[in-house]
């Protein structure tokens, strides 16, 4: 019986590791090396990389997956209605406080205090009193005039700085007129279902309505293996309607970036904390994403600050944290994804060594069984009573393990399943460590032998050590109705 190889630094580790893909890190042997120090899932962010460059991507993730024996998933980010500056008439422009620039349309900007955008009916959406923030947040604008018909929107400087051409545009509080969902996020929806992606992420989500569409263009497509949706909370809006969206959603991230320039940034660590705490409690999975690492796109090593930023992350229920430019462009992605993980499992020690705080977790997940979720709650609190070294869950569609890992338990967590496809979907769970077993049985005593042996092997299981064991009983039609308790010999 083989397990494959020893795939990353610290097996067990919990929390899941995402990394972007880019130029840094998009060869082959670069892809292996950062899924042996501990990537989990792969992000593929649309808005960069054509379709035949992502193609080459995602059969290196597959091919490699099979190789290592290691499930490795594939998010791919739709670029939603990113708004950028178009070219200006000098590359680099000064934005002295007092200055005014005028958006136009239909024309080139005839000098630099003119500018354009990639969002055609801005000024349609403008009105006066608005704010325009530019360069990430740090040259900011108050919109004095419009007029539409003429097509332009006249702004005085208010927050000083220096802006460039392609620079993205944020307008916190305006109501743009356009859909989440844009023309090319259609196409490459469809691009993502046809290679069969394991998550799609939703940027710039305003409303639960955001996501129903999202819903319905994937189950429009007829796919059989629809991709989970992870909803991307970077706007205001959302934030108004957060819990409505973490019922609607698969997963959530919180996208730091666009949140940070769309909100009062002060206001970040506790919305942070707040979507953490709601997806924990309402067993919803939940990425940190956006600057974690952010130094090490020049630095081998991160700041104190980045440290703790990670750690606290973990500490406070993320099941998964996203590296962006560190990898997908940064000099020392290798070294960014190890340090990720030396992280991520110091923080996991403080939890070890001290009382798991309990959440309120009254509420089941619309996406388990009423039957699966009470057996999975009664295998964990057994596993707690008994003081279990091993988990083990044989899964056909990752609802029973999503169960488990919810509980936030501490004991490992091996779920058991004959699909490489659900396997990968299981790689954004907490505490959970997918395993493809083609001849995996749900019944209980083939699981538990099997859950043995990879224990023996993979975490240091021994004799005398308990393993409970969540699987189907012969008679069962209706997912996991069984539980027993394995003790090694």
């Amino acid at each position: 019986m083989s397990f494959g190889t020893d795939y990353r630094e610290n097996p067990l580790a919990r929390t899941k590791i995402i990394a972007t893909v880019g130029p840094a890190c998009e060869t082959r042997e670069a892809l292996r090396d950062l899924i042996l120090r501990g990537v989990d899932i792969f992000r593929l962010n649309f808005a960069h990389g054509s379709h035949q460059w992502l193609s080459e991507i995602v059969a290196h993730v597959r091919s490699l997956s099979e190789e290592l024996d290691k499930p490795v998933g594939l998010l791919g980010d739709l670029s939603g209605p990113k708004i950028r500056l178009g070219k200006l008439a000098g590359d680099s422009v000064s934005c002295p406080e007092g200055a005014v620039f005028t958006f136009i349309r239909g024309r080139e900007p005839a000098n630099n205090s003119e500018l354009t955008c990639t969002y055609e009916p801005l000024i349609d959406d403008l009105k006066a009193g608005d704010r325009i923030l530019l360069a990430d947040g740090t040259v900011g604008m108050r919109v004095e005039e419009t007029d539409p018909q003429e097509g332009w929107a006249r702004c005085v400087v208010d927050a000083a700085g220096k802006i460039r051409s392609r620079q993205g545009v944020n307008l916190p509080g305006v109501a743009l007129s356009t859909p989440s969902l844009t023309e090319k996020d259609r196409v490459d929806l469809q691009w993502a279902i046809e290679n069969e992606l394991d998550f799609v992420g939703l940027s710039f989500v305003r409303s639960v309505d955001d996501v129903r569409d999202l819903r319905s263009c994937i189950e429009a497509s007829g796919t059989k293996t629809p991709p989970m949706i992870v909803s991307k909370i970077e706007k205001g809006e959302a934030v108004a309607q957060l819990e409505a969206i973490i019922d609607e959603s698969d997963a959530v991230m919180v996208a730091r970036g666009d949140l940070g320039v769309e909100v009062d940034i002060v206001t970040v660590p506790g919305i942070q904390k707040r979507i953490i705490r709601l997806c924990n409690q309402k067993r919803v999975p939940v990425i940190t994403a956006t600057q974690m690492l952010d130094s090490m796109q020049q630095n081998e090593l991160p700041t104190r600050a980045e440290t703790s930023d990670v750690a606290n992350a973990v500490l406070d229920g993320s099941d998964a944290v996203m590296l962006s430019g560190e990898s997908a462009i940064g000099e020392y992605s290798r070294e960014a994804v190890a340090m990720m993980s030396r992280i991520i499992r110091d923080a996991e020690r403080l939890l070890e060594s001290h009382p798991v705080v309990r959440l309120d977790l009254s509420a089941t997940s619309a996406q388990a069984q009423v039957i699966t979720e009470a057996v999975a709650v009664g295998a964990v609190a057994t596993a707690d009573r008994l003081d279990a070294s091993l988990i083990a869950v044989a899964t056909v569609s990752g609802r029973a393990a999503l169960a488990i890992s919810k509980e936030r338990r501490l004991v490992p967590v091996l779920a058991v399943c004959k699909s490489w496809r659900t396997a990968r979907r299981m790689t954004l769970l907490w505490g959970i460590t997918p395993i493809v077993w083609q001849q995996s049985s749900q019944t209980g005593d083939e699981l538990a032998e099997f859950a043995t042996a990879w224990g023996l092997k993979e975490c240091a299981l021994k004799v005398r050590d308990t393993v409970v064991v969540v699987a189907s009983s012969r008679w069962s039609a209706r997912g996991h109705d069984a539980m027993l308790v394995h003790v090694v010999e």
